[in-house]
């Protein structure tokens, strides 16, 4: 679908509403901050989940410049309060639009039908399948580790896998031991991002600990 143009009229409109913000002849009340932005952002998600997404994060910075400056411009919380609300709303209509990041397990539980199947099978959908894979916006969760945490832990290893007891694999380009921080609980599963939580394993035992068979119902 075509994405919609703006009337030149309504530009011009905006600029001299602007300008005399700017000159302070008139002043923008709270409601028409806040239909403003609510127009803006129809607009821009007619491009796309992807374009939404770049403005509405260039939106929360603002509303944090503005929550920034509260404490000394009482006048600015209802402001940034109601571009909150505004911000909130298109959020909502993001992840109607947006697919969760589930991509990772629903890959894996492809490939273990795929190797069920047979060679001609892969084959056959191999010569049809497209060379460039399909692009999908996502939205994930993440969390904000501690980096002391992980200092902490990879400190304490020295350079030796908590798993294997070997020493770690490689030095990275900075001349550290290369060894991955893994939590026993995890994060998404209501684990707490502590050093007691935590050890330094080598790669391999990484990748085992989220994929092998002796951990698949236990996590250590």
């Amino acid at each position: 679908m075509a994405r919609a143009r703006v009337a030149p009229e309504v530009f011009v409109a905006a600029y001299e509403a602007a300008k005399q913000v700017l000159e302070r002849r008139a002043r923008l009340t709270n409601a028409q901050r806040t239909e403003g932005l609510r127009f803006m952002l129809n607009r821009i998600a007619e491009g796309g989940p992807g374009d939404l997404m770049i403005a509405l994060q260039s939106v929360m910075n603002h509303v944090t410049y503005l929550q920034d400056l509260s404490g000394s411009e009482l006048g600015l919380r209802p402001v940034y309060a109601s571009l909150r609300r505004v911000h909130a709303e298109f959020v909502g209509r993001l992840r109607e639009t947006a697919a969760f990041d589930e991509a990772s397990l629903s890959l894996d539980e492809q490939v273990t039908k795929a190797l069920a199947d047979t060679a001609e099978a892969r084959v056959r959908r191999l010569q049809q399948a497209p060379p460039m894979p399909e692009q999908q916006i996502v939205l994930a969760r993440i969390f904000r580790r501690n980096p002391d945490v992980i200092a902490e832990v990879l400190s304490r290893a020295n350079g030796v896998c908590q798993g294997c007891t070997e020493a770690a694999p490689f030095l990275r380009a900075d001349g550290r031991p290369y060894l991955e921080v893994h939590h026993r609980q995890p994060l998404a599963a209501g684990g707490a991002d502590t050093v007691e939580n935590a050890i330094a394993l080598c790669p391999n035992c990484h990748r085992e600990r989220h994929y092998g068979a002796s951990y698949r119902d236990t996590q250590r």
